[in-house]
């Protein structure tokens, strides 16, 4: 074609790439450094499935616009080769002949690499070809769908332009090469020109040869002139489009793949655990994230996935995820100089301004329920809910700028041990009449620590579900016994809420108690201790084996060690705690352990399971009061209403929970509802949904029960069933 032109071209835009690119790396170069080159295979394999495979981009409630992103998706893998050939062609006469004609000598003496590329020219025409169908969706979606989580910007019809420009750009460029050598076939009888196509399709490009046969009709000069003008717009377009990743939301096409590779390899129930003798006491400036936060603003694609089912964006408060993510990165591109040299402004040595107040808001940062779908959702395994807590340290630990409600909370645990700041000698007065074994007693060794927590221990309604776990245990047979008067809180809620201080004293405390003792398992039945023991302690020195509640009493189910007997008519909808289920997987065992109770109808929510909605009181919000839109309680609650309605009558209208212009609109249901129960398996998730059925007067329809009350109500004992009542009796579901 024309080695000036090509050189010329890469002599104009490799170099502005590389400058626009020299600050965005510099940036993350300034950013606090992490390790992240820890199991290695594991990244590798991770890097395969999610990366290369898209598997996260064909989740169910995103299926259709998730495969058509793993088509234009593969098309850009194997068109990168193709686009290495066209500047090959561009630079050389010699490879523009031999990767347009298969009749060349190269490819008539080996004739096995000549199979392999048109192999090649087929996947490459199959792809491209898909590919011009998902720009295509993608065009359509956003113009007539026009979905929330989708926000609307003259960038992304750019891009979708450039996507089927290079795909068009290449088959006119291949069908006017195909045009030429049917000219060039038409020779008189006699002649010693082989024909290099034929007028007809070809399986090795089925398309540009389709395209080839539209071309005919203009004749070989037009086609010559389109084939042309397609090579320099394909190359025009790769440079331009190189250029406009570094600053827009299509960077992700570099960073994204990187940023799966680097992805956390722990539960994301885990927090990262600073050195406060170092004082490292959180994220005041964008400096004090680490290189992989950075990295992860550098790669949100804006898809809006976190949205769809965000509590706290579903319900108007003011954080949504995307957002952050493009206010921390336009705050990072807009003072990149700024961050590399460590200057305030006007470059004085002042350091650099505090994130809060100068990228986001107070209200932002504090929002958060920590409930995870944001990093479920996410195509890239961008971490979001880690940042937010490193901002909540700093706020608290060093500003002392927080919600003014949890202060109380904090001098609780701190005084008492519990966030209620109840008295310590009350700890044991829920089991004052039940003679349990105290840890340390002459009765030992026990296999288990029942480690009962703050809840479980103070809260009126969960000091039934204590007492419920206990019955269980005993009527299998496990051996357990717990701490009694010198148990404390685990600080979860301290560590969420930002107190990193007073977190890690909480666990080192009770670590170098339990270790002492001898502790090698504990059982908890709050999702918040079950997760900061089993994910968070082993930091600490504290490696036992933790098993949730509804994870025992399943486990003894199948071992027959209990029977449930006593027969529950009624209809029952199960919430899934998010720091069980979708921090750390557990979503089987409390429905196994429902489905064992004679006569239950279980019926799914359906924001379930992976895609579950939070009570809204993760995170520490338990403790904060929630001023701004709706509530979140009352939302799931709506859900869960109009779930057991549906199951009554199945004309009530069900609207999609995905609705792809109006997501969690199930949440919107104001009626009473049907008459049923709301199974829950975590004490903060029981005091939500119970003030939303009192907040929503709900009282005479619905009622909200642990998985572990119901089981003991339906087991039977040694000495009969559970509550003097007789095997198979019917248990009412009737609110009392």
């Amino acid at each position: 074609m024309s080695p000036i032109i090509t050189g010329l071209l890469l002599a104009i835009a490799i170099p502005i790439f590389v400058m626009t690119m020299s600050g965005r790396v510099g940036v993350l170069l300034a950013m606090k450094k992490e390790g992240r080159l820890d199991n290695i295979p594991l990244r590798i394999k991770r890097l395969v499935f999610f990366g290369l495979g898209q598997r996260r981009m064909v989740d169910p409630e995103e299926f259709t616009p998730g495969l058509m992103h793993v088509l234009i998706f593969a098309a850009f893998l194997v068109l990168q080769v193709r686009t290495l050939m066209m500047f090959a062609m561009g630079f050389s006469t010699g490879a523009l002949e031999l990767f347009t004609d298969l009749s060349h000598p190269f490819w008539l003496e080996n004739a096995g690499l000549g199979m392999l590329y048109r192999v090649y020219l087929l996947v490459k025409d199959v792809v491209a070809a898909l590919a011009l169908v998902g720009c295509g969706y993608y065009v359509w979606t956003r113009w007539k769908v026009k979905p929330d989580r989708m926000s609307q910007s003259w960038e992304a019809y750019l891009i979708l332009g450039f996507i089927s420009g290079l795909m068009v750009s290449e088959f006119l460029f291949g069908g006017s090469h195909m045009v030429a050598a049917n000219a060039a076939a038409q020779v008189p009888v006699g002649a010693t020109q082989v024909p290099a196509a034929p007028s007809a399709l070809v399986w090795w490009e089925p398309f540009t040869s389709l395209t080839g046969l539209l071309m005919m009709p203009l004749g070989a000069t037009a086609a010559h002139v389109l084939g042309v003008a397609g090579f320099w717009i394909h190359l025009v377009i790769v440079l331009a489009f190189l250029n406009f990743l570094p600053i827009g939301k299509h960077f992700h096409i570099i960073t994204g793949l990187p940023n799966v590779f680097f992805q956390r390899t722990h539960s994301t129930g885990k927090l990262s655990t600073p050195n406060l003798e170092k004082e490292e006491f959180g994220a005041a400036t964008v400096t004090d994230l680490t290189w992989k936060q950075g990295l992860d603003l550098y790669s949100c694609t804006e898809c809006g996935r976190c949205q769809t089912h965000c509590p706290t964006y579903i319900t108007g408060k003011p954080l949504t995820h995307k957002a952050v993510n493009q206010d921390l990165k336009h705050w990072l591109w807009d003072h990149e100089q700024w961050v590399e040299e460590g200057y305030g402004p006007n470059h004085v040595k002042e350091g650099l301004p505090e994130i809060v107040g100068s990228a986001l808001k107070s209200e932002t940062v504090w929002a958060c329920t920590s409930c995870g779908w944001c990093e479920q959702a996410c195509p890239v395994f961008i971490e979001n809910v880690p940042r937010l807590i490193d901002m909540r340290r700093y706020q608290v630990q060093v500003k002392a700028d927080f919600p003014p409600e949890i202060q109380r909370v904090f001098e609780g645990i701190e005084r008492q041990g519990n966030p209620w700041g109840l008295g310590q000698d009350r700890r044991d007065e829920w089991a004052e009449d039940l003679a349990l074994p105290t840890w340390g007693d002459d009765g030992g060794p026990y296999e288990y620590l029942f480690f009962v927590g703050c809840a479980g221990s103070y809260d009126d309604k969960q000091k039934k579900v204590s007492r419920s776990l206990v019955k269980i245990m005993r009527e299998a047979g496990v051996s357990f016994a717990t701490l009694s008067k010198q148990e404390m809180c685990n600080g979860d809620s301290a560590r969420r809420m930002g107190n990193e201080y007073l977190y890690q004293t909480m666990a080192k405390t009770n670590v170098e108690s339990w270790n002492s003792m001898g502790v090698k398992a504990v059982i908890t039945q709050c999702p918040h201790c079950f997760n900061t023991i089993k994910n968070e302690y082993p930091e600490f020195g504290g490696e036992y084996r933790v098993i949730n509640h509804t994870e025992l009493i399943n486990e003894l189910l199948r071992e027959k060690r209990i029977k449930l007997s006593a027969v529950m008519n009624t209809k029952l909808t199960y919430h899934d705690p998010c720091y069980l289920g979708r921090h750390n997987g557990v979503y089987d065992a409390p429905r196994e352990v429902l489905k064992a109770i004679p006569g239950l109808e279980v019926v799914e929510m359906q924001r379930s399971k992976r895609e579950g909605f939070c009570c809204g009181a993760g995170g520490g919000r338990m403790w904060m009061e929630e001023h701004i839109g709706t509530r979140i309680n009352h939302n799931r609650l709506n859900e869960a209403a109009l779930t057991l309605k549906h199951a009554e009558d199945p004309t009530t209208p069900f609207p999609d929970a995905a609705d792809k212009k109006k997501p969690g609109q199930v949440g919107d249901y104001k009626e009473k509802g049907g008459t049923g129960i709301v199974a829950v398996a975590c004490p903060f998730c029981s005091t939500m949904l119970g003030d939303a059925v009192n907040d929503t007067g709900r009282e005479e329809n619905i009622k909200v029960k642990d998985i572990t009350e119901l089981v003991a109500d339906a087991m039977e004992t040694r000495g009969g069933p559970a509550g003097g009542v007789t095997p198979g009796a019917t248990l009412s579901a009737k609110p009392e």
